[in-house]
């Protein structure tokens, strides 16, 4: 059996219905769905939280073909039973909108500077950054291009959209910029970023490091 991640479908989803499969005892006690909305973390993005029925998510994560809820304890719950299951939306908006900023980020630079591309990104609020690697222009370029060119994608509210099979060839693409493979939750549109502000702007041994912050 696997968990089917209705999040890859649409990120939108906060409320939802789900069989519980398994109930894992151990040091943090662990919870198995037949499919779930939380988000698992990975993917340089953070997990949800949220609640199964009236138990507590702290934390989401894969395991195999499954999604494992981690919870402090299972209440009443037992395999076989049907749960409401909701995360906490606050929570995954900021995730989202930090993830979708990273894509961004790389798309702009990528046309900008097409001797660089992106090679990894880490969207965690607070820490978020995006790695490139190529012929490295100089900062101050990059720095003037792209703080002009978030402002005005996010004027222009382009659409984020779900590309391929969801539960497979699974590709993100914000407005006209070539899709990418991806696994995170994402904003239908930029204009819910309100504000991506690039905080430093590093080259060190070949690589560029951009790290970014947004407004909540």
């Amino acid at each position: 059996m696997t968990t089917i991640k209705l999040y890859l479908q649409d990120s939108d989803l906060s409320e939802e219905t789900a069989k519980i499969v398994e109930l894992i005892n151990g040091e943090q006690p662990i919870i198995r769905l037949d499919r779930t909305i939380f988000h698992a973390q990975g993917g340089g993005q953070k997990s949800d939280i949220g609640l199964i029925d009236n138990v507590l998510v702290t934390h989401a994560s894969h395991s195999d073909n499954y999604v494992d809820h981690y919870v402090s304890d299972f209440g009443n719950l037992e395999v076989g039973q049907e749960v409401n299951i909701s995360i906490d939306i606050n929570n995954r908006l900021i995730h989202s909108n930090h993830h979708v900023a990273g894509h961004l980020i790389a798309a702009l630079i990528e046309k900008s500077f097409p001797d660089l591309q992106a090679t990894g990104g880490h969207h965690w609020p607070g820490q978020s950054r995006v790695e490139f690697s190529g012929n490295l222009p100089p900062i101050e370029k990059v720095q003037e291009s792209l703080k002009s060119d978030l402002a005005e994608a996010i004027i222009e509210n382009l659409p984020v959209q779900v590309k391929g099979d969801p539960y497979g060839s699974r590709k993100i693409a914000i407005g006209n910029f070539p899709a990418v493979s991806c696994g995170g939750t994402h904003p239908k549109s930029l204009g819910r970023l309100r504000e991506v502000e690039v905080t430093k702007i590093k080259s060190q041994k070949g690589v560029l490091r951009v790290s970014y912050s947004v407004a909540n």
